[in-house]
């Protein structure tokens, strides 16, 4: 799962969850700074926010292994397949952008303010790089883009390059724009299942 989703699917627990204001947007916003803190989460944070990195680590914990998602990442040629699985949290943003009416009534303009706002809110708990991001996905209005195939390659682009494996974007971008149409069912079965295991996993609100 890439960020739009990991927001929407800590939305998602929060009316799950029956949790009030104040634990939600610690949800919205655990759900995109786990992917800027490593190892044990902090039990001196927030609790709503350990909250939302527990639920966001349990999610790619469950899609790393879930069958429709191994499906999609099947489809890439040999050679990329290491890397597929990147690819594929980055295509479940796209899929959801597009299907957004389908899941939310919320328009997902409003709903990315309300993200970036949590984020803002718990600001102090992110590091120097984790900064910049949240100040980059803003001032872009990230969240509300990913219906828009450029932010696709662009964020393909982005993680080749942390990976330093810049050399593998025009193959990985040409084979996912014929994977992405073929992916649209998969990513339909994982990401309605995601939502219904939910209210199996409440205790990470308060799991120590």
């Amino acid at each position: 799962m890439n960020f739009l989703a990991h927001c929407a699917l800590a939305a998602d627990a929060s009316e799950t969850w029956n949790v009030d204001a104040h634990y939600r947007r610690g949800l919205l916003a655990g759900a995109i700074i786990a992917d800027f803190c490593k190892g044990r989460v902090n039990t001196q944070w927030p609790r709503p926010l350990q909250g939302g990195i527990r639920l966001h680590r349990r999610i790619d914990a469950v899609s790393n292994q879930h069958a429709a998602i191994r499906n999609s990442c099947q489809l890439y040629p040999k050679e990329l397949r290491r890397y597929a699985p990147i690819f594929v949290d980055i295509l479940a943003d796209y899929h959801l952008s597009h299907r957004w009416q389908d899941y939310y009534a919320e328009p997902i303009h409003s709903f990315a303010l309300q993200c970036y706002s949590a984020v803002a809110s718990y600001r102090n708990y992110l590091p120097e790089h984790g900064h910049k991001f949240a100040a980059y996905m803003q001032d872009s209005d990230l969240l509300s883009r990913y219906h828009d195939w450029t932010t696709i390659e662009s964020a393909i682009r982005s993680s080749l390059r942390r990976l330093r494996r810049i050399d593998l974007a025009d193959a990985a971008l040409s084979s996912s724009q014929v994977i992405v149409t073929q992916s649209a069912d998969d990513f339909a079965l994982y990401y309605e299942e995601f939502q219904g295991r939910l209210v199996a996993w409440r205790h990470l609100l308060n799991a120590a």
